[in-house]
């Protein structure tokens, strides 16, 4: 930038990067003890770079309490800005530098979650991605995120997103009875009447499905909807209906693949809708490159699908 007169470069009136750096950190964990330790820092020295930016701004940007901060409406209006600024600048960095070793995203997510979907979706990652690593954590609530700066993302299908995290909707839940299609022709399961005679499988981990579903689509079926093999988790009870050992109850956005490549036929002409969505939460504030990559890949994967 140059003045008009002059043609000298305009100086920029700015604070320094440390701070917005400590505030943005402390913005993310409602926490300057957490963010001290997140940037490598004492906490006094994130209060006193906090301070600073404050003195700077002319405005307070947190309320302090004994054990935590909260944004002031203030700190609030420029958090956006000061992540999109952080998130510009740290995208650009791995066009600087090789990176040593590879990039790792931590993903919080419930076990069905990731044996059923987000596991094998992986691999179409990883072809993507090479130089990125995605470790996965058995988890189901935003806790995981509130108090553990670990995981850079939960995936849940809680209703109510805490104060300081942000969703990404990815897919409703629904609930959608399969077989294979040999399975469904030997037992003649087109005809609802002859489900008796057919072996149920559960997946353990989300035992009262055949109920559920049952309750709104086949209320007056003679069938014993907790009889059947279990097994520990979605991915097993699949592949155990694409084996022909019964019918199963899956929920539909895992098993979109197996009916596409026809492994697994449908066993009702809708799915049964559950109410609620799966979503990608995180925290308000910077994410790292890796973790932008990996947002950014997988919206585009639930939206083209």
């Amino acid at each position: 930038m140059t003045t008009a007169s002059s043609g000298k470069p305009l100086s920029r009136s700015l604070p320094p990067f440390s701070a917005i750096k400590a505030f943005e950190a402390a913005a993310r964990h409602g926490s300057f003890a957490r963010a001290a330790q997140e940037l490598d820092v004492t906490a006094t020295a994130i209060s006193q770079h906090v301070k600073g930016l404050e003195k700077w701004l002319g405005k307070p940007l947190f309320v302090r309490r004994s054990n935590a901060v909260e944004l002031t409406e203030h700190g609030r209006d420029i958090l956006d800005d000061v992540t999109r600024i952080l998130d510009d600048i740290a995208s650009l960095l791995p066009r600087e530098r090789e990176p040593s070793a590879k990039q790792t995203i931590l993903i919080a997510a419930p076990a069905m979650l990731i044996d059923g979907w987000l596991a094998p979706a992986l691999a179409h990652f990883y072809e993507d991605n090479p130089g990125l690593l995605v470790t996965l954590q058995p988890a189901d609530h935003q806790k995981s995120l509130q108090t553990d700066n670990r995981p850079d993302f939960l995936i849940s299908d809680q209703d109510k997103i805490a104060d300081g995290l942000l969703a990404d909707f990815l897919f409703d839940d629904a609930l959608l009875p399969v077989c294979s299609a040999q399975f469904r022709d030997i037992l003649g399961l087109r005809d609802r009447t002859n489900w008796h005679s057919a072996p149920l499988i559960h997946d353990a981990t989300s035992p009262d499905d055949w109920q559920t579903w049952a309750k709104r689509r086949a209320p007056d079926l003679d069938v014993h909807w907790n009889d059947g093999a279990r097994y520990a988790n979605h991915w097993l009870a699949i592949e155990a209906a694409r084996q022909a050992h019964g019918m199963f109850m899956a929920h539909e956005p895992l098993i979109s693949g197996a009916l596409d490549e026809g492994s697994l036929v449908a066993l009702d002409e809708t799915p049964l809708s559950l109410g609620k969505s799966v979503k990608l939460i995180r925290r308000r504030g910077h994410a790292s490159p890796a973790a932008i990559q990996f947002r950014a890949w997988l919206l585009e994967r639930v939206r083209t699908r």
